[in-house]
């Protein structure tokens, strides 16, 4: 879909400025080049757009490392070293990082993972239900190991109405509901190339597949972030 289609269109992150783009909830760059047709589109202003495109400009580097899907592989050897050559920066600091661990682990900033899902949460909302999420409501992610996996399952199939979605072979997958009351109250789990194995970072230890995302009032969402910050 064009950019044109979008033009004065609310931007569905911030919901205040009017579209300027049509931006992919999910950065095609994450998928090899045979895998991005029919990725999901929302409106977006210029700001929103280039604070998201800095969040996947990182993760897009270092989550193929630890990704269990094939893509992530191929991802890895073909399109992470000329992406590394344009970000020296960041080369060096997953050097170094590899190094500090012996050889064993690069460094990762879960929170960059945590804003843009918490992004993909509000885009995946307007996509599938037409939600915007204005005054008095807010979206919150995080990213949990394999063993909270039962937890949110079943807090999915709390809400009644539910969507699922494989995108580019499994590249990127996620399902979502939201409450029939309350468009605005919605639970999302996301996996990233089959799950990603989180080995630089302390606070998720061990294999992950598990990254959920939650929008609602802003005191819900103040509540999960005072729980996370208790958990961190």
């Amino acid at each position: 879909m064009s950019s044109v289609t979008y033009k004065g269109k609310r931007c569905v992150y911030c919901v205040e400025a009017p579209a300027d783009t049509a931006d992919h909830a999910i950065a095609r760059k994450f998928f090899v080049v045979n895998r991005r047709d029919n990725l999901p589109q929302v409106p977006a202003c210029k700001k929103c757009n280039g604070e998201k495109a800095q969040l996947e400009n990182y993760l897009m580097v270092v989550l193929p490392f630890g990704g269990r899907h094939g893509d992530a592989a191929v991802n890895l050897q073909t399109m992470v070293p000329k992406r590394l050559r344009k970000n020296k920066k960041l080369q060096e600091e997953l050097a170094k990082g590899l190094a500090e661990s012996g050889g064993t682990a690069i460094p990762f900033d879960h929170t960059r993972l945590d804003r843009l899902f918490a992004m993909i949460a509000r885009a995946l909302a307007w996509y599938h239900w037409g939600v915007l999420l204005g005054v008095g409501y807010g979206a919150i992610a995080s990213t949990f190991s394999d063993s909270g996996r039962s937890f949110f399952e079943q807090l999915l199939t709390k809400l009644p109405i539910r969507v699922a979605r494989n995108l580019g072979e499994n590249t990127f997958s996620y399902q979502g509901a939201h409450a029939a009351d309350c468009p605005e109250m919605t639970v999302w789990r996301f996996s990233m190339y089959g799950g990603v194995s989180f080995g630089g970072d302390p606070k998720v230890p061990g294999p992950s597949s598990l990254a959920v995302a939650v929008t609602g009032r802003d005191a819900l969402i103040k509540k999960l972030e005072t729980r996370a910050d208790q958990h961190a």
